[in-house]
């Protein structure tokens, strides 16, 4: 038995007198220094942290075991030098100590660095006396405190860690001094990406620590088994997993399990059908509408889990006090943006938290500074109303607390002055001061009510879904820390602007005396590489001269910048990455952050985004979900960012690198793979220009390219530039240069130089040609019936696209195909529309009750009463979600839409649903739009009003048909 740990211990290289030490004593104890994240800690009863993670990779090397002793320095310290535990942990070496103590060799330096807010930068640092200008923060009595103050940097002191990273956060001081590896841990724990390292600065030594194992000197053997263990790690097994404590709070960077469900899993999610998700509209960067598109971080997560685990979701985006209302009704089957508070437990089965975030008190008062409840006594205090701590600060303010309905609103009291602060979450707040250009806001502090510290968002699901919690917790867990760290980056690298960086500042940029003297060190030209085939957002021309959207952007940054760009010809993406890791070129103009590229490229904040789509033949049937290609075959483009996440998201989907875009379409075009996976704009162009019409998009994706400017690593002051010419860009240049790019049409070019020859082939051509007419004409009329015949088979299949599976009327694509054109019809001709929206009353009693085929049954009951009541050319019905279903037609001259949805609705009444000896009857809530179209109306608007005069009647009564003709201010102010 004493032989068992041999294998590993035989790796590890050990002599046999280390094997019959560790024969005789398997167990080593080890004191670790307790609450020193993200380095060691206890983690409830489990250690965690990185030094725990290099422990356990030395004792799988050594075959031993670790008992660990946690305490602090002073406790764990003199245990050790008494014999009462065998090694010690986190040791720096000392002259002084060396008598009594053998070291291994360091596993770990602890850096000290600079950290500050990438939205308000520093300027360059490279010693100490470039703070003066700054307030920098540090841990009280830290022993550098003296070393700063004695070089004339004003030093504010703080109690611990987190409160130096949220007073940086919160802009109390311009930079903080600690622990590089520990300032990050907890930067992203709280949420916080937009603080990133500055730099690091000589500090007499002090600015870097070793991390070290001791033995004592009377067991030299235990120094030779720990040695040797740590000798047989590799040190990019180190590397690896000291990142994933600094960037990824422990995750693993490699990709986990695959994910998949159980099969009983599988058929609960296919028995639920679609699932009306609440999402709130004004919550960014959460969760926002964006020119009719809902988007942000919360709605990514949302996707990803419903492209995991095969949700079908229809969104319900509106204001949180309507949307928790409609969720506590049952209305709504989860709430999307929800915190877990006792309150809430009735009605609601919350997952595991994505996403944590503070909440802090904005301000304009330059004095306030919240450390305690108290002292926002006697203010008048915003909140949005129905969030989760809304009643505890009731309880402790009273009628100072001021609720509002929308974000927009609160912060717009504030501007006013009608409140004199604002409670919401750091990233959401910052966002209205951007939007609203309130300069004089500042973060007075954050909120700790009743011990409620940050905002964990949640997915809250109602009591009947329970088993699904399991399942959305499945599919949050088995997200990679790198797609974690795209959707972060996304959505909260640019969310936390302050109002003074958003603005404009091209009139008055200026670059510092530090900044100039570094162009002008270059000559005042930066080497860029480009993707050279990735039109139109950036390519070479056949001078080898940059061109496309990335060209239009560089020529902007070079006239501000007073600089040139020396464009690096290249053959192919995968050059441009090589040649900027070779550093042979400085910068990539149009990239997107990925961990890979961090590790030798620094980025600035995102400054373009363009939609992924995917791209089929023009026979294939529309994605909805990516799972839909699994066995499939997808292309992609070698190198770009997407491989990798497509490989560890979506193993069973068989990609098929491709040299560039054009190499891509041709080959789906020749069927070689089964779809392709683009950019819309760049796919735009190439089927354009390649005359494609056979290709057609097929789906979205749910990450777009929000490409930034890359830096060489090694440079952070050409980082500093391009953030500054970046952050120029106003959005009449992002619109003036899109709209460039997108309708440019391609240029007929005619080679002359081949005219001659070209004749001369015409010539002998037209002799061949009369030999050929008669064979040719027998094929033509061949391809002609088969022509004739695929059309028919292509419209046969574009009409079951259009149709719903269970009730046999129209689907959301139906909706999508014929609403638009039928809208514009009745506006452009003066024409009245009308749409409905029909709601099946108490349905999920059915599905409860009677199950989910007496449901089915139902559905297709009133399918079949739409199809006899609106038959019309111009009437068109379809369901639209679950057991919502939609009518849209442009009514006769004269003729009340109101009265035929109300006799729809008795028809529906009088229906007698049979299922298993049971006779079921329904009833239907409908809510109606009907107009004549204005010039400036959408069909939005319709949609909109019609959803809530269905509303109406359903908290009116039900079995009712509620009517809203649309006023021309109504219409107008769409």
């Amino acid at each position: 038995m004493c032989l068992l740990p041999l294998p590993a211990a035989a790796k590890a290289g050990l002599d046999d007198e280390a094997r019959a030490y560790l024969a005789r004593k398997p167990v080593i104890s080890i004191g670790v220094v307790a609450d020193n994240e993200p380095y060691s800690w206890v983690d409830g009863v489990e250690p965690a942290g990185f030094s725990i993670d290099v422990l356990e990779e030395i004792a799988r090397q050594a075959g031993v075991s670790f008992s660990y002793r946690f305490g602090s320095w002073p406790e764990i310290y003199p245990a050790f030098m008494r014999g009462e535990i065998d090694a010690i942990d986190e040791i720096s070496f000392r002259q002084d100590r060396a008598e009594k103590v053998l070291f291994t060799e360091p596993y770990h330096f602890r850096q000290t660095a600079i950290m500050h807010d990438g939205n308000r930068p520093l300027g360059p640092i490279s010693r100490l006396e470039d703070l003066k200008p700054y307030r920098v923060g540090v841990v009280r009595d830290i022993f550098y405190k003296n070393q700063l103050a004695s070089s004339g940097i004003e030093v504010v002191e703080f109690d611990a860690i987190p409160n130096l990273v949220r007073a940086l956060a919160f802009g109390w001081v311009d930079a903080v001094v600690g622990p590089e590896v520990t300032l990050m841990f907890i930067a992203h724990k709280s949420g916080l990406r937009h603080l990133t390292i500055a730099g690091k600065v000589e500090m007499g030594g002090y600015e870097r620590e070793d991390f070290r194992i001791g033995v004592r000197r009377d067991n030299p053997v235990l120094h030779r088994i720990l040695q040797a263990g740590l000798n047989a790690i590799p040190q990019q097994r180190i590397d690896e997993l000291l990142e994933a404590w600094q960037q990824f709070g422990g995750q693993a960077l490699t990709a986990p399990a695959r994910f998949r469900l159980s099969e009983q899993q599988t058929a609960y999610v296919r028995r639920l059908g679609p699932l009306r998700v609440g999402v709130m509209r004004d919550y960014a960067p959460f969760s926002f509408v964006d020119q009719g598109q809902l988007q942000g971080l919360a709605v990514d997560v949302l996707n990803r889990v419903a492209d995991m685990t095969g949700l079908q979701v229809i969104t319900v985006a509106d204001h949180w006090t309507r949307l928790i209302e409609l969720f506590e009704r049952g209305e709504i089957d989860i709430m999307t943006n929800i915190s877990d508070i006792e309150a809430r437990r009735s009605f609601t089965r919350f997952s595991q938290p994505y996403h944590v975030i503070p909440n802090v008190a904005f301000t304009r008062q330059e004095s306030l500074r919240l450390t305690r409840p108290e002292d926002l006594d006697g203010l008048r205090i915003a909140v949005g109303a129905g969030i989760f701590y809304e009643a505890a600060l009731r309880r402790r303010f009273g009628d100072a607390v001021v609720s509002f309905s929308s974000q927009d609103a609160m912060f717009r009291a504030l501007r006013e002055g009608s409140v004199d602060v604002v409670i919401a979450a750091l990233a959401n707040g910052n966002h209205w001061i951007r939007e609203l250009g309130l300069s004089d806001v500042r973060i007075a502090g954050e909120l700790d009510a009743e011990g409620i510290r940050g905002e964990d968002l949640r997915f809250g699901m109602r009591p009947a879904l329970e088993p699904l919690v399991a399942i959305v917790d499945a599919a949050l867990g088995a997200i990679t820390p790198t797609e974690r760290r795209l959707i972060e980056n996304r959505w909260l690298g640019a969310a936390t602007l302050p109002a003074e960086a958003a603005r404009p500042v091209a009139a008055g940029l200026v670059l510092s005396d530090a900044e100039q003297a570094y162009l002008d060190a270059r000559g005042r030209t930066i080497r860029a590489c480009v993707d050279p085939d990735w039109m139109p957002l950036e390519g070479l021309d056949r001078a080898g001269q940059a061109t496309g959207m990335s060209a239009e952007f560089m020529d902007l940054f070079a006239a501000r910048g007073k600089l040139s760009f020396d464009v690096l010809p290249v053959r192919t993406w995968i050059e441009s990455l090589e040649a900027a890791r070779a550093r042979r070129c400085d910068i990539l103009p149009m990239v997107l952050p990925t961990p890979g590229r961090m590790a030798f490229m620094d980025f600035t904040r995102p400054y373009f985004t363009s939609p992924n789509v995917l791209l089929g033949r023009v026979e294939a049937p529309f994605v909805e979900r990516l799972s839909e290609l699994d066995g499939r075959k997808l292309g992609i483009v070698r190198g770009y960012a997407f491989v990798e996440l497509f490989a560890t998201r979506h193993p069973d989907i068989r990609l098929v690198e491709v040299d560039n875009e054009i190499d891509g379409l041709k080959r789906l075009q020749r069927g070689e793979i089964d779809a392709y996976l683009g950019n819309l704009i760049t796919a735009s162009h190439h089927l354009q220009e390649l005359r494609l019409a056979d290709i057609k998009v097929v789906g979205r994706v749910p990450y777009d390219w929000s490409v930034a400017v890359a830096t060489r690593g090694d440079e952070p002051m050409l980082l500093s530039i391009m953030q500054k010419l970046v952050d120029s860009l106003s959005d009449e240049d992002r619109r003036r240069i899109e709209t460039k790019w997108r309708s440019m049409r391609l240029e007929q070019r005619v080679d002359y130089t081949l005219v001659w020859q070209v004749l001369a082939v015409t010539v002998f051509g037209l002799g061949l040609l009369f030999l050929w007419n008669r064979k040719l004409g027998g094929l033509n009329r061949k391809l002609a019936e088969t022509n004739a015949q695929l059309a028919e088979a292509n419209a046969r299949l574009d009409e079951l696209n259009l149709r719903d599976g269970l009730t046999g009327i129209g689907n959301r694509r139906h909706v999508d195909r014929y609403l638009e054109p039928l809208f514009r019809h009745s506006q452009r001709h003066g024409l009245p529309f009308a749409i409905g929206l029909l709601d099946l009353d108490h349905f999920k009693q059915i599905n409860d009750r009677y199950g989910h085929e007496a449901g089915d049954v139902c559905l297709r009951a009133i399918g079949a009463c739409l199809q006899s009541a609106f038959r019309r050319s111009n009437d068109h019905v379809a369901r639209y979600g679950g057991e919502e279903f939609v009518v849209f037609m442009s009514p006769v001259a004269g003729e009340d839409p109101l009265l035929r949805f109300e006799q729809l609705r008795h028809e529906v009444e009088a229906l007698e649903v049979r299922h298993e000896n049971q006779v079921l009857r329904l009833t239907v809530s409908v809510g109606v739009a009907s107009g004549v179209p204005l010039e400036d109306t959408s069909p939005a608007a319709y949609l909109r009003i019609a959803d809530e005069a269905m509303y109406e009647a359903k908290r009116t009564g039900r079995n009712r048909v509620v009517g809203h003709q649309l006023p021309v201010a109504a219409q107008q102010g769409e």
